[in-house]
């Protein structure tokens, strides 16, 4: 009951959102309207789905993104959370078999500092892959930081008052209005400074998210501890010569103010809350590819780490040659968020 009362209260504020909401295309831009859902559509559940899906507002709206296509977008923001900007900026790619009567899950990928939203797709490559399995793919973008570059907030409002955590929550209000998502099935990935970002916001988001998957993360302490509250699925790669973020992390004598755990003990973290057991296995899957899986966690909960041997601060081209966005959908698909 608890968990229906959260999705209606969304519900109610994506449809307050999406007239704000500006959608970019090649045609010009295009405003989403907020006119209610034809009645009573009967909506699909995808094949891979292992729970009933929690079917968003968005199901039986026509969009005006194409099966197919990418659309640059953009939501409201409050100026005062936001460094002084009015809106937040993203970019969506609905799959080629999109359907407003088909429950279809969400994976955002978040860019690197100085990065970008438009170059975050062309180096993951999630669009391709969202049209082959079925996906909706959302690139967010975040705001500029003290250099003028591009940045995420992955320390919480300590980064020049900006609340990102919120931008993502408004985002998914907005995606849930506007498409037919299937809000058990909500997945984050990031690299570097995003890949900080997608690990804060499994610390923060995860009743909405339901796993998360950095990529050469940098994984400052969070600001009044991370207590998700119940076990999460977390999918990492990391590379053991990362000179950017390094694996063994910064000790605090070194960088008082900013230190970094070493990627081993950041795992033993969320091993401890996902309840696994102490001792991963560990196993070289590939060449300069070690698997570390934590086993026997509470419920829903996974830890598993791919060790890149030698490999730098980059997104690895592959990993058993398989693309890294399809390994870590695998992982996704496997873990729905759970009811309460």
């Amino acid at each position: 009951m608890m968990r229906w009362c959260r999705q209606a209260r969304r519900a109610v504020y994506a449809r307050l959102l999406l007239a704000l909401v500006l959608l970019t295309t090649g045609a010009g831009t295009v405003q989403l309207t907020a006119a209610p859902p034809p009645p009573g559509p009967t909506i699909a559940v995808a094949a891979d789905s292992a729970a009933p899906p929690v079917v968003a507002s968005g199901c039986g709206r026509s969009s005006s993104v194409a099966p197919g296509a990418t659309a640059d977008a953009s939501i409201q923001a409050d100026p005062a959370v936001s460094a002084g900007e009015t809106s937040r900026a993203y970019r969506v790619h609905l799959p080629t078999a999109y359907t407003p009567d088909t429950a279809t899950a969400v994976v955002l990928a978040f860019h690197g500092h100085g990065g970008d939203s438009a170059g975050m797709e062309g180096m993951t490559d999630f669009s391709a892959l969202a049209d082959r399995e079925g996906f909706i793919a959302v690139y967010p973008q975040g705001l500029a930081g003290r250099d003028g570059r591009p940045f995420w907030a992955d320390i919480g409002t300590i980064d020049l008052g900006i609340d990102d955590v919120r931008f993502v929550n408004d985002l998914l209000d907005t995606l849930e209005g506007a498409f037919c998502v299937d809000t058990a099935r909500i997945y984050a990935t990031g690299f570097s400074n995003g890949g900080g970002m997608t690990a804060l916001l499994a610390c923060r988001l995860s009743d909405r998210i339901a796993a998360f998957a950095p990529v050469a993360g940098d994984f400052y302490a969070v600001p009044d501890r991370c207590d998700p509250g119940h076990p999460v699925p977390i999918l990492d790669i990391h590379g053991t010569a990362d000179r950017v973020v390094t694996y063994y992390g910064i000790p605090e004598a070194i960088n008082p103010r900013w230190p970094l755990p070493s990627i081993p003990m950041w795992l033993r973290a969320w091993a401890a809350r996902d309840g696994c057991t102490d001792d991963p296995s560990t196993t070289a899957i590939d060449t300069g590819v070690t698997e570390l899986e934590w086993t026997g966690c509470v419920a829903n909960g996974a830890v598993v780490h791919y060790r890149m041997e030698g490999g730098g601060h980059d997104w690895p081209a592959a990993i058993q040659g398989r693309a890294v966005a399809s390994v870590m959908w695998d992982f996704f698909r496997s873990h729905p968020l759970l009811g309460p």
